[in-house]
């Protein structure tokens, strides 16, 4: 039972404002360019080399040209896919890979007009930046992983006049349609994996505005036929408690695995909070895309029932830098599930 507290309010207003971007740190990011050709047909992709200037990384500075990371940046409908490659030197993109290897970095609400107040706002709530600097306009990476699960972005347009930092050098178009048909697919949602789902949302709402949380516990009989790595579970009480928010046209949800083994719980283990994976929600040709990924070597990292309708998480960690969600909703829909509480208690 959620416990009635006091709601504060936020450091400041980030509700409805459109996330742009998700940041994935890859090993080579022309190579992750390419298999996303391949599979999704997502292109043209722009390479650029970015050496940034003004940098601290943990509110120290770096030498100027200390640092470069190639980045490869496409559209897939409204989202930018963002393929950061660590080249040399210290930086929050090299520090992740060395940690939890490849994976969504953070998120972006990329150029804002309020750019410094937001900075300056979290920095009164003892939230600074995990590494801020000039690629072109200024990048501020918020240090939000142990409150919020993942690192958020805010960016700000460049001064006039300023010296470029960003060096393109190559472009690549898929040559044809992928092997998966993403044509006027998007993605609606991003998956967060967090320790303590209820702290999770309180934080994203004092912090960020973001809210109202609406919280449900997965567990039968609202889940079933859980198939973990090819293998069904048995146990008898899995439970994930989940936190879900709109935010612009995408959904947050905020999964804290409580019981029972599932691809969350392996991936807090080994990686500890961060995005877990990003869903393209219900698609008409489910069975077709999920028998297309198997065909060329991608299983199912899990699956099963939920609330009626089957979810598949593809193990497309390898090739894509995360895990993509396909939902295939069951005709009749399933039952209805009663939430558990809310996040602020009243709008």
């Amino acid at each position: 039972m959620m416990v009635q507290e006091s709601v504060k309010p936020p450091a400041v207003n980030m509700k409805g404002r459109q996330i742009v971007q998700i940041g994935i740190v890859v090993a080579d990011a022309p190579k992750t360019a390419k298999r996303y050709g391949e599979i999704f047909g997502i292109g043209p992709w722009r390479f650029v080399d970015i050496v940034p200037t003004n940098v601290t990384l943990h509110g120290k500075p770096l030498q100027e040209g200390e640092s470069c990371i190639r980045a490869a940046l496409a559209q897939l409908q409204d989202l930018q896919i963002e393929l950061l490659q660590p080249l040399y030197g210290p930086s929050t993109h090299m520090e992740f890979l060395k940690e939890h290897g490849e994976g969504i970095h953070h998120f972006s609400f990329g150029v804002v007009d309020d750019h410094d107040q937001i900075v300056s706002a979290l920095q009164e709530k003892g939230i600074g930046t995990e590494m801020q600097g000039r690629m072109d306009g200024t990048f501020s990476y918020l240090a939000t992983q142990k409150t919020l699960g993942t690192i958020v972005e805010v960016g700000k347009m460049p001064p006039p006049g300023a010296p470029r930092t960003v060096f393109p050098w190559g472009r690549y178009t898929p040559a044809g349609p992928g092997l998966v048909n993403m044509e006027k697919k998007r993605i609606v949602q991003i998956g967060i994996v967090v320790e303590d789902v209820e702290a999770a949302a309180r934080n994203f709402w004092e912090l960020l505005g973001i809210g109202r949380w609406i919280f449900v516990d997965l567990k039968p009989p609202y889940v079933a036929d859980f198939v973990l790595y090819g293998v069904e579970v048995t146990h008898r009480e899995p439970c994930i408690r989940v936190a879900a928010a709109n935010q612009g046209s995408l959904q947050l949800e905020l999964l804290e695995p409580a019981s029972g083994p599932s691809s969350h719980l392996d991936f807090l283990k080994t990686h500890g909070q961060g995005i877990h994976h990003v869903s393209f929600g219900a698609v008409d040709n489910h069975d077709a895309c999920v028998s297309l990924f198997k065909a060329q070597g991608t299983g199912v990292e899990m699956t099963g029932l939920l609330n009626g309708s089957t979810f598949s998480y593809m193990a497309s960690q390898k090739d894509l830098g995360t895990i993509y969600e396909l939902v295939k909703p069951r005709q009749g829909g399933g039952i209805g599930m009663a939430p558990r509480g809310f996040y602020p208690p009243k709008t």
